[in-house]
C-alpha cells in the first residue's frame, strides 16, 4: 500500500516540476499510447461521424423533452409550498 502512495507522491512531484511544454508533450504521448492499446478510439470516431443526423435529432429531442418534464416538476413542487 505504501509503495502505492509513494509511487503517486513521486509522480506529482515530478509533473509538477514539468514545464507548460513538457507537460502537454507528456499528455499528448501517454493519450496516444492509450489510444493504441485500447483500439477502440478509431471506432468511436467512426461511430459519432457515421450516425444519423436524423437519429441524433430524435434522441436529443427525446432527451431535452424528458430533461423538461423533470425541471419542471421540480420546479411545480418546490414552489407549491409558497
Amino acid at each position: 500500500m505504501s509503495n502505492g502512495i509513494n509511487y503517486e507522491l513521486d509522480f506529482e512531484k515530478r509533473i509538477s516540476e514539468m514545464k507548460d511544454r513538457s507537460l502537454l508533450e507528456f499528455v499528448a504521448r501517454q493519450t496516444l499510447e492509450i489510444a493504441g492499446k485500447c483500439n477502440t478510439y478509431d471506432k468511436q470516431i467512426l461511430s459519432l461521424e457515421g450516425g444519423s443526423r436524423k437519429q441524433s435529432g430524435i434522441m436529443g429531442g427525446i432527451s431535452g423533452t424528458i430533461t423538461g418534464v423533470i425541471v419542471g416538476l421540480i420546479s411545480y413542487f418546490s414552489n407549491k409550498g409558497n
